[in-house]
């Protein structure tokens, strides 16, 4: 009797494992893909880093809060986001010139998409 309550519980704990398992496996791959591509990004860019977190410092006259890189219709550049008197900006740099693409207020440019980089 006892086998006939037990047996159900143990296929849908494997079933619900089994299903987590494969939702992790596909998480995995996304995020080394981005790490890939991040890498890629670094490699291939023409500065560094810090060196986009110094130009958008100067231009804003702020201190960098945040840095990343961002994909906006196949065009690469690195994130950098300042904070200057209470307001936080965002500065697009061009990773292989190191020339400004853009610079606006975050809450300006927040497009509502969710994303929070």
């Amino acid at each position: 009797m006892k086998f006939r309550k037990i047996l159900p519980a143990i296929m849908a704990t494997t079933i619900a494992f089994g299903s987590l398992g494969a939702a992790g496996a596909a998480f995995a791959k996304e995020n080394k893909d981005q790490a890939t591509n991040e890498a890629q990004v670094m490699q291939n860019a023409k500065i560094t880093m810090q060196q986009a977190i110094a130009t958008a410092e100067q231009a804003v006259g702020g201190k960098a809060v945040g840095s990343g890189i961002d994909d906006e219709n196949g065009v690469v550049t690195f994130e950098v986001e300042v904070m200057k008197d209470g307001a936080q900006h965002k500065v697009l740099i061009d990773t292989q010139t190191g020339k400004i693409t853009k610079q606006a207020l975050a809450s300006a440019d927040d497009e509502g998409d969710g994303d929070n980089d």
